[in-house]
């Protein structure tokens, strides 16, 4: 009897562990559901290839940038626009991670508890992209096949306008000898997202920003440079001697002598702890990307290196993202939006899904030295760079050239549109472009000019 009393317990323990499973099956099925669902190892929502076989991808003004019909996946219809936006589209085989194929597919595919399968149609969601596919097929015309990144977005709304990285290449004409050749070397690398590179002069508004709040009376001192300077144990050179400078010359012209020698007086400890307050060697959450981290080495670099830190030329390296969030923040009076692609998400019948909220960043710049740093950027397009290529619309820019052992200098032109009807912050980034204010800058101002009406 007693055995039968224990088997009877026993079955109990082991009904009772069933239930109990089940139950946390089916509140984990309630959880996720959805995002198992949308896994690459649903085999009705996936090609074999790893092709996502359902969903429409819009820009913002509803072109169609990727859709699919008969099973089969396929792209803008004009070569320019497949090239400019497939860093942000993806590529059939998933081997480009930033893409919405991969991060927005929860958002792509048409989810249905009951039907299943049974759901799944070649249409699925439309998710419209903030891009504006135009303005991106400008940016990769501009860039005439020179490997870099330009980016646009919107410093109030997050919503990114622009976003092209080269090399690129055609989904619908996939080179060969993509995975050999050197014109296609990390092609698969979304360079506004996950690279970095040595900032040169557009460093030097992080610098002004220490130097404005920490050295008392700087606006009234006046620079001289000589073409170069004794800072440390070596030298810091100027392209050129500038010269008698105001600050504001100092910062326009982009003389080196003035901003290593403002560096060493605001001391490593301070520079450090200002590169960080402005967001440059932090990441940012983008739709699952995690951008990357810049990196300065001021707090314990020599005197020399602590000079040429100061004008972005000893070990900084800065991301484009990152670089043109801190400049939107200037212009937003101190914080600014984290970019997003996503515009917003409709069903089948047109219905809305989704449409993201802004974000902001914690404060960059205090708002005070923001205006006064808006300022001065504003200044440059008066004092240093053809004011003519731009919109019909207030802009404030730095202008960067970073010289290479291999070759051509690197290019920056980074900025803002004070504007309450276009707030746009950008970054153009060429490797081997030559000057800064030049080649990136005349980028820029072609993209701008593709996303603001001129009068």
């Amino acid at each position: 009897m007693r055995k039968i009393e224990q088997r009877v317990r026993f079955c109990k323990l082991i009904l009772l562990a069933f239930v109990f499973g089940i139950l946390a099956f089916l509140v984990r099925f309630a959880k996720h559901s959805e995002e198992w669902y949308t896994q690459p190892y649903n085999k009705n929502l996936y090609a074999q290839s790893g092709e996502l076989l359902t969903g429409t991808i819009t820009d913002r003004y509803g072109a169609i940038l990727s859709g699919v019909t008969d099973g089969h996946r396929y792209y803008s219809a004009l070569p320019s626009v497949r090239l400019s936006t497939l860093h942000t589209i993806g590529d059939r085989n998933n081997k480009i991670g930033t893409g919405a194929l991969t991060n927005l597919r929860e958002y792509l595919v048409s989810y249905d508890t009951k039907k299943g399968a049974a759901a799944i149609t070649d249409q699925g969601n439309t998710v419209s992209l903030s891009l504006a596919a135009d303005a991106c097929a400008t940016a990769y015309t501009a860039l005439d096949g020179r490997s870099g990144c330009v980016g646009v977005y919107n410093y109030k709304t997050g919503e990114i306008l622009c976003l092209v990285s080269t090399p690129t290449f055609d989904p619908d004409n996939i080179p060969e000898n993509i995975e050999e050749s050197e014109a296609y070397q990390g092609v698969y690398v979304n360079r506004f997202f996950h690279s970095t590179y040595a900032p040169g002069s557009v460093f030097k508004t992080v610098t002004l920003q220490a130097a404005l709040e920490q050295i008392p009376g700087l606006t009234a001192r006046t620079f001289v440079c000589e073409g170069s300077v004794r800072v440390g144990d070596n030298t810091v050179n100027c392209p050129q001697k500038h010269g008698s400078l105001t600050l504001a010359e100092a910062y326009a012209c982009s003389c080196n002598c003035t901003f290593a020698q403002l560096a060493v007086e605001i001391g490593g400890d301070k520079m450090s702890e200002y590169v960080q307050k402005t967001g440059l060697t932090s990441s940012y959450k983008i739709h699952g990307i995690t951008t990357a981290k810049g990196s300065f080495e001021l707090a314990s670099a020599t005197v020399n290196r602590l000079g040429w830190g100061g004008v972005g030329l000893y070990h900084d390296l800065v991301n484009p993202c990152a670089l043109m969030i801190y400049y939107g923040a200037i212009a937003g009076g101190g914080k600014a939006a984290v970019p997003t692609y996503l515009h917003e998400v409709r069903d089948e019948k047109d219905r809305l899904l989704a449409i993201p909220d802004p974000v902001f960043t914690e404060e960059l710049v205090n708002p005070s030295t923001a205006s006064t740093l808006a300022y001065y950027l504003k200044n440059n397009l008066i004092a240093s760079y053809d004011r003519t290529r731009f919109p019909n619309v207030p802009i404030g820019a730095k202008s960067g050239t970073v010289e290479q052992n291999t070759g051509k200098s690197n290019s920056w032109f980074a900025g803002f549109v004070d504007s309450e009807e276009y707030p746009y912050a950008f970054v153009v980034f060429v490797e081997h472009g030559g000057s800064g204010s030049r080649v990136a800058g005349e980028i820029a101002a072609s993209v701008l000019k593709a996303l603001i009406p001129v009068p």
